[in-house]
């Protein structure tokens, strides 16, 4: 149950991270993420939001101080800031060593899996469509919402039920798992110069 709405949960909380003002929960990730550990004292401080040092981004290869957001317009609530660890923790995304808290792997994955979307959508655009075809089986009806979802957080619009256009190439991950979901033969990929319908 728990690996089913981790997908959910992943793409929600990659969606608020790749958002200008994003939720509790996201911030809570991505500070873990750039400071390694934290107290709870200190995510209830009253200034957390002060820039991080550049050292602190260099524990990652090509992480900018700018490829995550820094500082929020207003400090979510002590109730709003536990719930979210509470949540982070019961999803396996956070634990607890001693009085700290700090990012699991699938935490982290979460980050990269993130910072991989905002990589793909702040690439200038070449002016070519992408448009994705699938005609998925009844029987994988699950697999079908998890491509409509990675679509929709690419940015791709829908055109039909099974026919999504967007304006950057599929991420090589993305790409991986379609085959490594055996449905490579169910989904067209093509490249067009126009598309004559006004969505974009």
């Amino acid at each position: 149950m728990k690996k089913k709405n981790n997908h959910k949960m992943k793409v929600i909380l990659a969606k608020s991270i790749l958002e200008k003002g994003f939720s509790a929960t996201a911030w809570i990730l991505t500070t873990l993420f750039q400071m390694g550990e934290l107290t709870m004292e200190v995510f209830l401080s009253p200034n957390p939001y002060a820039d991080f040092p550049s050292s602190f981004y260099e524990k990652v290869p090509d992480l900018k101080a700018s490829d995550l957001p820094r500082k929020k317009k207003s400090k979510p609530s002590e109730p709003a800031i536990r719930q979210s660890i509470w949540r982070l923790r019961k999803n396996g995304f956070v634990e607890k060593r001693g009085d700290k808290f700090v990012l699991t792997n699938a935490g982290r994955k979460i980050i990269q899996y993130a910072l991989g979307r905002k990589q793909v959508l702040s690439g200038k655009w070449d002016g070519k469509y992408r448009i994705v075809i699938f005609d998925i089986p009844e029987n994988k009806n699950k697999i079908r919402d998890w491509l409509r979802q990675e679509l929709l957080l690419l940015n791709y619009r829908k055109l039909q039920e099974s026919v999504f256009a967007g304006k950057y190439p599929l991420p090589k991950d993305l790409i991986y798992e379609i085959k490594g979901k055996k449905i490579g033969n169910c989904v067209n990929y093509i490249l067009a110069e126009r598309i004559y319908k006004n969505i974009f």
